[in-house]
C-alpha cells in the first residue's frame, strides 16, 4: 500500500487525471451555452441557471482540487526527510475540507437539474418528483448533518468516531454519508428510468407521424450520462462499507470530475446533435424549442398532453438553450 504520503500523492494523481478530462469538457459545454450553433457569436438567449449550476460545479471541482494539492504539498515537505513525522491537517483545514469542500454539493447540483428535466418532460406533474425530491431533501439534511458532526467532533473529541458503527468512520460519519449515497443513488436511478420511460412512450405514440429519431438519442444520451453518475455514486456508497481510508480518498477524489463530466457530456451530446440536425436541414422538431412560453404553459395544463406537444416538452427540457 505504500506509505501515507505515497497514497496522497496516488490519489492527487488520480483527481487531477480526472480534472484534466472533466476541464476540457468543461471548455466545450461553455462553447454549447454561450455561444451560437455557427461560428463564436453569443446567444441572443442564454440558459444562465444551466450557466450558473455548471460554473458552480467547475468552482467546487476548482477549490477541491487546489485544497487537496495545498495540503499534499505541505505534508510532503514535511514529512519528506523525516519519515517518522506524522501529519495531521490543523483544524482550521479540516472545517475548511469538511464545510466548503464536499463532494455532495455537485451530486445535489446534479440532482437539482435532473429533477427539473423530469417534471418538464412529463408535463409538470407533481407526483413524477415526489419521490425524487424526497431524495434531494434527505441528501441536503444528510450534509448539513455531516457538517454539524464533523464540527462537533473537532469542539469535543469524545463525539465520534462511533466504534458501533459497521461502515468506515476514520475520514468521516460514514453513518452519515451511507444515507446520503443510498439516496443519491436512488435518485439517479429514479429520474434516469423516469425520463428513458417518458420519452419511449411518446416515441411510440410518434412514430406513425414523425420521425423520433431524436427521441431515440435523448434515450441514449440520458443512459449515458445516467450510467456515469450512478457508477461512480454506487462505488462511493460501496466504498464506505469497507475500512481502508484510502479507498474512500481515491472514490472521493474521482467522484466530483466524473459528476460534472456526465453532467457536461450530457449538454454537449445533446447541443451537438441539434447543430448537426440544422445543417442536414433535419431540425423541424427541434427548432419547436423556440415556441411561446405561454403557449407551452398553456399545452402543459391540458391532460393528457398530445404527442406533438409531449415531444416538444422532451426538445424544451433537454437543449441546453
Amino acid at each position: 500500500m505504500g506509505t501515507p504520503l505515497d497514497q496522497q500523492i496516488s490519489v492527487a494523481f488520480a483527481g487531477a487525471l480526472a480534472f484534466g478530462v472533466y476541464f476540457a469538457t468543461l471548455l466545450s459545454c461553455f462553447r454549447w451555452l454561450l455561444f451560437a450553433d455557427e461560428g463564436w457569436k453569443q446567444r441572443r438567449v442564454v440558459n444562465w441557471p444551466l450557466v450558473a449550476v455548471t460554473s458552480s460545479i467547475f468552482g467546487i471541482n476548482v477549490v477541491r482540487e487546489a485544497w487537496r494539492l495545498h495540503w499534499l504539498m505541505l505534508e510532503a515537505s514535511l514529512v519528506v526527510g523525516n519519515p517518522a513525522v506524522k501529519f495531521v491537517l490543523p483544524d482550521s483545514a479540516n472545517i475548511v475540507a469538511h464545510i466548503c469542500f464536499l463532494e455532495q454539493k455537485v451530486c445535489i447540483l446534479n440532482a437539482s437539474i435532473q429533477i427539473h428535466r423530469c417534471w418538464v418532460v412529463h408535463g409538470r406533474r407533481k407526483r413524477v418528483v415526489v419521490f425524487p425530491i424526497f431524495m434531494w431533501l434527505v441528501a441536503l439534511l444528510c450534509t448539513i448533518l455531516q457538517i454539524y458532526l464533523q464540527t462537533a467532533h473537532m469542539k469535543n473529541p469524545n463525539i465520534g468516531p462511533y466504534t458501533w458503527a459497521s461502515v468506515n468512520m476514520t475520514i468521516g460519519p460514514g453513518i452519515v454519508l451511507l444515507p446520503f449515497w443510498i439516496s443519491t443513488v436512488l435518485l439517479n436511478a429514479y429520474a434516469s428510468g423516469a425520463l428513458i420511460l417518458r420519452i419511449h412512450q411518446v416515441a411510440r405514440q410518434c412514430k406513425l407521424a414523425m420521425s423520433t429519431t431524436h427521441l431515440h438519442f435523448f434515450i441514449r444520451v440520458i443512459a449515458e450520462s445516467g450510467l456515469f453518475c450512478l457508477s461512480i455514486t454506487l462505488a462511493h456508497l460501496l466504498v464506505w462499507f469497507g475500512k481502508s481510508g484510502f479507498a474512500v480518498d481515491t472514490v472521493a477524489a474521482l467522484n466530483t470530475p466524473i459528476v460534472g463530466i456526465a453532467f457536461n457530456w450530457f449538454i454537449i451530446r445533446v447541443a451537438t446533435n441539434k447543430a448537426e440536425a440544422a445543417k442536414t436541414q433535419m431540425a423541424e422538431k427541434i427548432s419547436s424549442l423556440r415556441f411561446n412560453h405561454s403557449e407551452a404553459r398553456m399545452q402543459l395544463t391540458n391532460a393528457p398532453v398530445s404527442a406533438g406537444a409531449a415531444f416538444e416538452l422532451i426538445v424544451y427540457a433537454f437543449l441546453p438553450c
